[in-house]
């Protein structure tokens, strides 16, 4: 009964002083939102300022578009060293410290290889819209009267059939808005670089650079590097083979595979699923091969993800 009362009473409290909480949630919030965009902004801005590793892991972060999970590259680090440690002190419970050593050290580089895995697909994505997208940037580079900058706005607004482009115009775009010297243009068309890595990306960006800085008139070069992406698609399309099968095998197989082991265990063997269980997890022997094996699976995983697909290029 106290309880219920209690809960009564500051449930009561927060309904009476809501709005003013709202409105330091809201104050909070604001701040929060306000500094992170300060602190991306200086990132961007001091990029070149910083060390080659600092600077990959940034352009990493950036082009995977995984900003939301690694806000600034000193997560990254963090959240690395922390996994790599956490699991290697797990494993060296059991196991022998070079194994420890092993698994803490692959551990602590899946963030850098998902990121890998990430920005390689996000770059096949792009470079398979880049006519759609060349083609609306060219437009309305025509109908903006050859302003570049309105044209790329107008583009990040329209583009609605490639959403990838879309995402990589509209950061552009952004920093088009706060870009004011050569250094600060550079320092965001290189973001853009990296984010397609594709030769027709380079001579877009490079295209935009001129355009915008300059003011120079780039449409006839637009329509070039356009009439290049268009017959790389249909190269693309002409000489595409799809192979499933081992992203099949690989993806499916494998996992089913075990789990039939431990049938078989269980029926031909007269195991029990605890015996089994005990033989896989509370043995050395028994860990050690199944930490090996789930390494190479989620190594083949990191694989079959980079040759899977081609970028589309001229």
């Amino acid at each position: 009964m106290t309880g219920v009362i209690l809960i009564g009473y500051f449930t009561g409290v927060l309904l009476w002083q809501y709005p003013l909480l709202y409105r330091w949630f809201s104050a909070l919030r604001g701040r929060i939102y306000i500094r992170r965009n300060l602190r991306h902004l200086t990132d961007t801005a001091g990029l070149e300022k910083r060390s080659f590793a600092d600077r990959h892991i940034h352009l990493l972060i950036e082009g995977s578009e995984a900003q939301k999970i690694f806000p600034s590259t000193a997560s990254f680090y963090m959240i690395s060293c922390i996994t790599a440690a956490g699991i290697a002190a797990v494993v060296a419970m059991t196991e022998s410290v070079s194994m420890a050593l092993a698994c803490g050290l692959f551990t602590g580089m899946l963030p850098y290889l998902i990121l890998k895995v990430r920005l390689y697909n996000r770059r096949v994505a792009r470079s398979r819209e880049g006519d759609l997208l060349v083609q609306e940037l060219l437009n309305n580079y025509k109908i903006c009267d050859f302003n570049m900058k309105e044209a790329v706005e107008a583009t990040a607004e329209s583009l609605e059939d490639a959403p990838n482009g879309r995402r990589l115009l509209l950061h552009l775009a952004k920093g088009l808005q706060t870009a004011a010297t050569r250094n600060e243009l550079e320092s965001l068309l290189s973001v853009f670089r990296y984010a397609i890595d594709t030769a027709w990306g380079n001579v877009l960006a490079s295209n935009i650079f001129f355009a915008h800085f300059y003011g120079v008139r780039v449409d006839q070069a637009l329509e070039d590097l356009l009439a290049g992406i268009v017959r790389s698609r249909q190269v693309v399309e002409h000489g595409k083979r799809e192979n499933n099968e081992a992203r099949l095998i690989l993806t499916y197989l494998v996992p089913v595979s075990f789990l039939l082991s431990v049938l078989c265990a269980c029926h031909y063997f007269g195991f029990t699923l605890a015996k089994f269980m005990r033989y896989q997890f509370g043995t050395a022997l028994g860990l050690k091969w199944f930490l090996i094996m789930a390494m190479l699976y989620v190594a083949g995983l990191l694989l079959n993800g980079f040759f899977s697909r081609e970028k589309m290029d001229i």
